[in-house]
């Protein structure tokens, strides 16, 4: 019997699982980088404080669940933390945030491998098993992955755009010195806002926790790719971070079939700075159009 899978050059739905964990890894970094301006280079290591997380809760207690429910709330307070403690006085300094989240980000390592050793760990699938569709045999926590990523991506975008938390984290992000003076919180929106992408940081590493092995560079290896996600969708931009997500996530997905994971890595940066160097292009082009058509409508109501 022929099917779908069959007759496609590629396990198509691996393609959408690694979308998606790109989609997963880059959320936290589209509010800390894209909307607050942090070069957050501990960003990795709320990554992996969010599956070490899951991981212990799994130890003590035998529900991989509720350490999944408990990682973004632990990631977050410490994310809070962090935000209050160091990078508060920073924000004017971009170069400083950057050596400051660098440092923060080699404690947490340090600290994650002293408390729990540099061997591997794993993380249950909550869930198990797998089923058929068209052709493909789906597991069904890279399944329950792939919802998660668009159900956040919802979430995210509509929390941001929608209310009225996100009108004031918008005032605070794009002019602070006004919107102290409209009577908004300035540094405590900042708090929660890089709070909130610490907690995403460390949903998205409990979420994939269970499809990776656990060790103290896990959040390294997603550090890389999270950042060429959030620079090539344009800082701030939901939408552009799920059209490069799809491009670059899909890109590594085909490429590691044919040619060797670092090798694909490679071409996959390779992408992401052709992607940046041609964006402003098709920004300039779409303007021009809009523009040109804008023209054309008064002409055509002045004639």
């Amino acid at each position: 019997m022929i099917t779908l899978a069959s007759v496609l050059p590629v396990d198509s739905f691996n393609v959408v699982v690694l979308i998606a964990v790109f989609v997963l890894i880059s959320l936290g970094l589209h509010v800390t980088f894209g909307l607050l301006n942090i070069v957050n280079l501990a960003h990795g290591e709320f990554l992996l404080i969010g599956a070490y997380a899951a991981f212990q809760v799994q130890e003590l207690t035998g529900s991989v669940i509720l350490g999944m429910v408990l990682a973004p709330i632990v990631a977050g307070t410490i994310g809070i933390i962090v935000e209050g403690g160091i990078l508060r006085v920073l924000y004017d300094r971009p170069f400083d945030t950057l050596l400051a989240t660098f440092g923060v980000s080699v404690i947490m390592r340090q600290a994650i491998q002293l408390g729990f050793k540099a061997g591997p760990r794993t993380v249950d699938d909550p869930i198990g098993g797998s089923f058929e569709l068209i052709g493909f045999n789906i597991p069904w926590w890279r399944f329950v992955i792939v919802v998660a990523a668009a159900v956040l991506l919802v979430v995210v975008f509509r929390f941001l755009e929608r209310t009225r938390f996100g009108l004031y984290a918008r005032a605070t992000i794009r002019n602070p010195g006004l919107a102290d003076t409209m009577g908004i919180n300035v540094m405590w929106m900042r708090a929660v806002l890089f709070g909130l992408g610490c907690g995403l940081a460390g949903l998205a590493g409990a979420l994939v926790a269970p499809i990776n092995t656990l060790t103290p560079s896990f959040g390294v290896l997603f550090l890389l790719n999270s950042f060429l996600v959030v620079i090539l969708g344009g800082q701030g931009s939901i939408r552009g971070l799920l059209a490069a997500a799809a491009v670059l996530g899909g890109s590594l997905a085909i490429l590691q079939f044919s040619i060797s994971t670092v090798s694909a890595q490679i071409l996959v940066l390779v992408i992401a700075i052709v992607g940046v160097r041609v964006r402003p292009l098709i920004v300039d082009w779409r303007a021009g159009r809009a523009a040109t058509r804008q023209h054309k409508l008064l002409r055509h109501e002045a004639g």
